[in-house]
């Protein structure tokens, strides 16, 4: 028994991890003067934090915003290759789609509303304030549309219940009605507003309410990438494919 515990000893001796050379001194023992131990650190890519708007009394976001913001594909300014044109178009070469995600405090679960945090990346091509009446209207449609408590929700739920859903069938509920309101304001935006400069807003049923996809022109911004030439000063790299 002891021979067996003396040998997993030594096993586990065997297994542990030489300490790190910020851990050694020079003629290569085990420092332990109780000196801080300092190691440089990896280069950080999220310079980029503070190019979203942030509503904040001190004009500086807390730690966990700016961590959430670290720049990438979870940014809200990031330009995303488009994925509602094919791969081989000019359109995928040549715009980018800026995600504005949901946003579960304004009625959690009960409707798909979405954040009005402002991308800084839109401007000058879509202004905050048409930003911010483009995604009131939006919420307030899909509020009205799938509010749990309306009358008229509770009255097609029973007529479809009774008529085996033949009800919902005809498209006579109000939420669908609703929403297509919603399709055909974007869509009249589109138009009026958004083709004048190249900004166009994707139908919510391409992301399934998940997010709005507003496309622009590429903005020419992306990733720095951490190996290669490094890039010119104060410019970050084409998002651009093929180039």
């Amino acid at each position: 028994m002891a021979a067996a515990f003396t040998g997993s000893a030594a096993r586990e001796v065997e297994n542990l991890r030489p300490p790190e050379a910020v851990h050694l001194a020079e003629d290569g023992s085990r420092r332990d003067d109780g000196r801080p131990r300092h190691m440089q650190s990896q280069t950080s890519l999220r310079s980029q934090s503070q190019i979203a708007s942030i509503p904040s009394n001190t004009g500086q976001a807390p730690p966990e915003i700016a961590e959430e913001l670290a720049w990438g594909p979870a940014h809200p300014c990031y330009p995303h290759f488009n994925p509602h044109v094919p791969i081989g178009s000019q359109e995928y070469l040549t715009t980018r789609v800026i995600r504005i995600r949901r946003d579960w405090m304004i009625k959690g679960d009960l409707a798909p509303t979405f954040s009005n945090l402002y991308p800084e990346i839109l401007d000058p091509l879509l202004s905050e304030q048409e930003f911010r009446k483009v995604i009131a209207t939006v919420n307030e449609g899909v509020i009205k549309a799938f509010d749990p408590y309306s009358l008229r929700n509770w009255f097609d739920g029973a007529v479809g219940l009774l008529t085996g859903w033949v009800w919902d069938d005809l498209n006579a509920p109000r939420v669908k009605r609703q929403l297509q309101h919603v399709e055909d304001w974007l869509e009249k935006w589109n138009r009026q507003v958004g083709s004048k400069d190249g900004v166009h807003i994707w139908s919510l049923r391409r992301t399934a309410y998940m997010s709005i996809d507003i496309q622009i022109p590429d903005p020419k911004v992306g990733i720095v990438p951490s190996e290669g030439a490094p890039s010119l000063a104060n410019t970050r790299p084409s998002t651009g494919v093929g180039n």
